[in-house]
């Protein structure tokens, strides 16, 4: 008869940790939608794409949230690089506007994003270990 070790606690079970980061990935993007919501301002055009941009925050939390697979955390992931890439560029000095700093919202928004990136790369490590 052979005595199986157990598990130590600090490794949870692949079944435990995938829904975790999901329904936290869930979070941050509807924290994200938050943002972009709180730049909307009903006198300019470019708050249609913040609106735009805080609805296509909502299907991926859905899908973060209920079942997590791993075309959904790489459709996240994806995302999530393709928003950081737009959005260093906001964070550049304009011509002209050299002392101008981006707004709060913006660096919120950042964080936000940078977490679920890094959220995404560690299911993506669970998802190694399978």
């Amino acid at each position: 008869m052979t005595t199986l070790a157990p598990r130590p606690a600090a490794v949870l079970p692949d079944r435990t940790v995938a829904p975790l980061l999901g329904r936290a990935a869930a979070l941050l993007a509807l924290g994200s939608a938050a943002v972009h919501l709180l730049l909307v301002d009903a006198g300019t055009l470019g708050s249609l794409a913040m609106l735009g941009m805080a609805l296509v925050c909502l299907p991926c939390a859905w899908h973060l949230w209920r079942a997590p697979t791993d075309s959904t955390w790489a459709a996240t992931a994806g995302l999530d690089a393709a928003m950081l890439a737009l959005h260093a560029q906001m964070l550049a000095p304009a011509a002209g506007h050299a002392h101008a700093a981006p707004p709060p919202a913006m660096w919120l928004g950042l964080g936000l994003v940078g977490a679920q990136l890094l959220l995404a790369g560690a299911a993506g490590l669970v998802a190694l270990r399978r």
